[in-house]
């Protein structure tokens, strides 16, 4: 990246801009992997969920598949694709089924996915500078940084999307794209995306919209193609599980939607990247009109409609991040585009240009700003910026997005209440309904029901509780353990009936209710 065409009084000052612009995002990566590391070591529930996701896991160790029917016992089924939980199934062999497994493999899609967005960035440009700013403002996003050390399977389907797309750039760069191996590493890519999450399917159409303004004829043959092999993949997978894949695959996950819950994720998303929301714009508008069409202004117009999606209930901020990769490569690509051009501006536009660039990153990692506040490296650190905790029990903690229930880490108190919470657990007659799994695996009971799958397949009219009822009467469950309640209203009434709260435990910022048996 070179400052030769800039006066040279100037060039100093930009480069003091570059280093702070630089430091500033090496100093979110470290809150990353800060806040990464305090969760591999938490061996509870963080996400409400996430224990499930590890049931998933198991299942599939066992050679067992996680789509049944949730109306008898154990009353559970998983609602995701499967691949997530494969990837993770050597490390539950080795190690058994630790929460950290999936949290690691999420974490490091992560990373896999903001180098392969300086990979697209840097091949579109020849410009390292820009293109390592660009993976790492995907990485200090809020929203990367609150779901990519989970036990979850979104950030690892982002990591194949982004991959698929930078296969597909260099596919589409040849004449002859259809015979290339890139193109069909694209396919590979995908496939593995949607039966990683659903949610895959808008960058299978952007791919293949794409293809499509490339020659019409072959790419609707490649969609044929890939369309046989994933709907083989479903059919097989629907015949093996007797028909439960599709009902919990499909038709569970057409959930009730509310369009003031996606519009305030909109509103949020643009607030928080606002600086390369509008590069990103600015290039797509460019390219419609001046130039030819890529697959990653393609990817990125699919991949924010899609967005829509977070207005599902169960839904939120995760189902922006396909959306955050694809901005950070198109303005990268916008931005080194401005760079290279600049060299022949006159000098006074040219240093203009050079000093906005660094503080366009500089404004950019302010607006997703994230940082503990206390202790020795981030006290002081807190204190230049200005900065306070905002986010309730945590007031270590900052977020410019305000309260948050992600990326505050687990203190010795979250720590010990979990420990708690699975004492009670262990100690309690028969199996225990819990509304979260990471107490059961502490406490080697038996996992039973997902409270929110019930919900939504119960709102769909999928689920008949009437053979969890029975159970309740019965008094069958030695203990009870709530924490949002995400269950049929029936469900609940029943729990209320024969069930009685005995204590209250405070851990990771959340209530959780206890009840034993009634007398």
């Amino acid at each position: 990246m070179s400052l030769a065409h800039l006066p040279y009084r100037w060039r100093r000052v930009v480069v003091i801009l570059f280093i702070l612009a630089a430091l500033a995002l090496v100093g979110q990566l470290l809150v990353y992997f800060h806040y990464a590391a305090a969760l591999f070591r938490f061996p509870f529930d963080y996400d409400q969920g996430e224990g499930y996701e590890l049931y998933d896991t198991v299942l599939h160790s066992q050679g067992r598949w996680p789509y049944q029917d949730s109306q008898v016992f154990p009353f559970y089924s998983s609602i995701y694709p499967p691949l997530f939980h494969l990837i993770t199934v050597p490390w539950v062999w080795v190690f058994g089924p630790q929460m950290w497994t999936g949290r690691v493999v999420g974490f490091t899609a992560s990373l896999i996915a903001a180098a392969a967005i300086g990979w697209a960035v840097h091949r579109a440009s020849r410009n390292s500078v820009i293109a390592a700013f660009s993976g790492l403002t995907f990485l200090a996003s809020n929203y990367t940084f609150h779901i990519g050390p989970l036990f979850r399977q979104h950030m690892t389907m982002v990591m194949f999307e982004t991959l698929a797309m930078v296969a597909l750039a260099r596919a589409g760069d040849r004449a002859d794209w259809h015979k290339s191996r890139a193109c069909w590493a694209a396919m590979t890519l995908l496939l593995a995306a949607g039966y990683t999450k659903q949610l895959a399917l808008a960058s299978v159409m952007a791919a293949l919209t794409f293809l499509f303004l490339r020659g019409p004829r072959r790419a609707v043959l490649t969609g044929l193609g890939l369309t046989a092999v994933a709907g083989g993949l479903f059919l097989w997978i629907n015949h093996v599980t007797q028909g439960w894949w599709f009902v919990s695959i499909i038709r569970a996950n057409i959930n009730e939607f509310h369009v003031a819950q996606a519009l305030g994720f909109y509103r949020q998303w643009v607030g928080l990247h606002l600086l390369i929301a509008l590069a990103a714009l600015g290039r797509v508008l460019y390219e419609t009109y001046a130039a030819c069409l890529s697959v990653y202004a393609v990817w990125l117009v699919f991949a924010f409609a899609n967005s829509v999606l977070s207005g599902k209930f169960g839904s939120g901020e995760s189902y922006f991040v396909t959306a955050t990769a694809a901005a950070c490569v198109v303005s990268g690509i916008a931005v080194a585009a401005v760079w290279r051009r600049s060299t022949g501006w006159a000098p006074r536009w040219a240093t203009a240009l050079a000093l906005a660039i660094p503080l366009l990153y500089l404004a950019q990692t302010r607006l997703t700003l994230h940082i503990y506040t206390t202790g020795p490296l981030y006290g002081p650190m807190a204190r230049v910026l200005g900065v306070a905790g905002n986010n309730g029990d945590y007031k270590d903690y900052y977020d410019s997005q305000g309260y948050t229930q992600l990326g505050p880490r687990p203190k010795r108190a979250d720590h010990a209440a979990g420990e708690a919470i699975a004492a009670l657990a262990r100690n309690a007659p028969g199996p225990v309904f819990s509304e979260e799994a990471g107490f059961l695996f502490q406490a080697g009971k038996p996992v039973v029901t997902e409270g929110h799958t019930q919900l939504v397949m119960y709102q769909a009219g999928l689920f008949d509780p009437a053979q969890e009822i029975a159970m309740i009467n019965d008094k069958a469950f030695g203990l009870v353990i709530l924490r949002a309640q995400f269950y049929p209203p029936p469900v609940l009434a029943a729990l209320g009936a024969n069930y009685q709260p005995t204590t209250e435990i405070r851990m990771n910022g959340f209530v959780y209710r206890i009840l034993e048996p009634r007398p």
